[in-house]
């Protein structure tokens, strides 16, 4: 139970590489430093097979360790891209990028699985099967995020299982989060576009107020979810962005409006259905107004389904690392989303949350908060328990 010496002799490491990837962020599709930062590391362990451009996803990497002796096929992942915000972070390893931060901790996640990758290729001997090593572009997107389009390629037509682990403040270092069957909700953004006639704000009955008609169908959108809903469906729709008119206008009522969101469910069918009805509700709430609407919709993720024995097999993983008492089962799933959930609709996998929480050090902002840094220490765990799970996946079944 808990660290072992060789991986706590990964700390360095890590941290160097974890460090390295926070000051210079890179949003998605864009991580061309960090890609080559993973491909460098990947090739100074021994990794033969280094796979790069191989996907519309061009800055994903995947190494591949193939240790010549018969067992399953395992893919691990971590992501690798930053989020759109400001860091305010006051440390040496403060992002050197305006504008762009590590909040999510995606650089932590990049930094443990090179931990994993170096670990299992000086083991090698040791394991056997295959194990794919996949790097991540666009988790935060842009839609549909990178995950789409590396299981697009083929790259893992052959993994038969799958893990991923994600950084969690809601647990402190050495604790570890479960959940089996649906753990994070399916996504959509919408993007809504009213046109309509500007005048002067003195001359209302000359045009066609598309504010005032923005604001109708955005009510309308939200009494929707009460009334033609079923309330023990869980649903959230936000709209997150409102444009009309120029700052500063008082006596101008402007011609366009575009306002824009996100809906999220656990329930893939029942999001395209209320979709469906938010279309209608603003075709005739702006037809009635005397304006035109267009609305786009861009999927994003599908509803994050944990396979069961998989689940299993992380979850006894951990208790072997942290015990009993530090492993939980989250009972609810999570309403937000995550396109690990590409790999799950087509391999057996699980998505876990390991803890980064510190509270004597300071550690304990949440994701895509500004202030967002975590315990470094806690990325040990998630290393350890890649390779628990390791030994109980690689084997065949029979052996």
């Amino acid at each position: 139970m808990g660290i072992s010496a060789e991986v706590l002799a990964l700390l360095e490491d890590i941290v160097s590489w974890r460090r390295s990837i926070h000051m210079h962020p890179e949003l998605g599709f864009t991580e061309q430093r960090t890609s080559k930062l993973v491909c460098d590391a990947l090739r100074s362990f021994g990794f033969d097979e280094v796979l790069t451009d191989f996907c519309k996803a061009h800055t994903a990497v995947v190494g591949i360790l193939r240790t010549g002796r018969p067992g399953h096929v395992v893919g691990l992942r971590a992501d690798m891209d930053a989020l759109p915000m400001q860091d305010e972070k006051d440390v040496p390893y403060r992002s050197q990028v305006p504008g762009v931060c590590h909040a999510c901790g995606h650089d932590g996640h990049t930094a443990a699985l090179l931990g994993a990758a170096k670990y299992c290729a000086a083991h090698r001997d040791q394991l056997c099967g295959t194990i794919k090593f996949v790097f991540q572009p666009a988790e935060e997107g842009p839609a549909p995020g990178g995950a789409k389009y590396i299981v697009e390629s083929g790259v893992l037509d052959d993994v038969e299982f799958m893990i991923g682990g994600h950084q969690s403040t809601y647990a402190s270092v050495g604790q570890v989060l479960v959940k089996s069957g649906i753990a994070c909700a399916g996504g959509h953004a919408f993007k809504l576009t009213l046109t309509g006639v500007g005048t002067h704000a003195i001359s209302p009955q000359d045009g066609s107020d598309v504010i005032s008609t923005a604001m109708q169908i955005i009510d309308s959108w939200q009494s929707m979810l009460s009334r033609q809903i079923d309330p023990q469906q869980p649903v959230v729709l936000s709209v997150c962005s409102i444009h009309a008119g120029e700052m500063g206008a008082t006596n101008v009522l402007p011609s366009t409006a575009v306002f824009s969101g996100t809906i999220r469910t656990f329930n893939d069918p029942l999001r395209e259905s209320i979709l469906k009805k938010m279309r209608q509700r603003a075709e005739s709430i702006s037809k009635f107004n005397g304006c035109t609407c267009m609305m786009e919709e861009e999927y994003q993720f599908p509803v994050l389904v944990n396979h069961d024995a998989v689940t299993q097999i992380v979850k006894q993983a951990a208790v072997e690392v942290v015990g009993p008492n530090a492993v939980f089962t989250v009972p609810e799933p999570s309403i937000g989303s995550e396109d690990f959930a590409q790999y799950a609709q087509k391999i057996p996998a699980s998505y876990f949350m390991f803890g980064v929480r510190n509270n004597e050090k300071g550690f304990v902002y949440g994701g895509h908060h500004p202030k967002f840094d975590m315990d470094e220490d806690g990325l040990l765990y998630d290393v350890e328990i890649f390779l628990h799970a390791l030994r109980y996946l690689l084997p065949l079944s029979d052996s």
